[in-house]
């Protein structure tokens, strides 16, 4: 009876310490990520370079995601178009790395449109081809505005998209 006692005392032991050998990062945890270079529909890039603004802890205090790690974007850029259609950047997903080297991924998304002139474009297309005919057909080719995330943009909408065990 004492050997199973003293048995199942220890595995309750070893199983307690596994819980604090490592700090939980919770699904829903903010990631504030700041870019690092400016980003334009112009260039149709779709890369992104962006880090980690500041530590991310855990519920004890210990640091999970530390300060100025790299962050992975995917990116859509969209060249402006004609008939006055702007350029658009979506930022779709982001992931990170941990202090223990496990890939984060964050949720969250972002879009910037540029200026749109579709009603400039149409409006001068129509006003024109009344008195200069074809011509309307130039104005109809007026591109929109291009859309830029300067460099140093904050984004404060990312987050933990899944509960993680961190080792410290």
């Amino acid at each position: 009876m004492f050997k199973k006692t003293f048995c199942l005392f220890m595995a309750m032991a070893v199983l307690n310490l596994s819980v604090f050998a490592g700090a939980p990062l919770r699904r829903g945890t903010l990631v504030p990520v700041r870019t690092q270079s400016e980003l334009s529909s112009k260039s149709g890039s779709n890369s992104l370079s962006a880090i980690v603004d500041s530590d991310v802890k855990a519920a004890d205090g210990s640091v999970v995601i530390s300060r100025g790690t790299p962050v992975i974007a995917q990116v859509e850029c969209k060249k402006a178009k004609g008939v006055g259609r702007p350029g658009t950047i979506a930022i779709k997903s982001m992931s990170t790395t941990s202090v223990d080297g496990q890939s984060i991924v964050l949720n969250g998304s972002v879009k910037e449109e540029g200026q749109s002139k579709k009603g400039k474009a149409i409006g001068l297309g129509v006003g024109l081809f009344w008195f200069l005919g074809p011509v309307f057909l130039a104005c109809l080719a007026k591109k929109g505005g291009q859309a830029t995330i300067p460099a140093g943009t904050l984004f404060t909408q990312f987050s933990a998209a899944d509960d993680y065990q961190i080792e410290k």
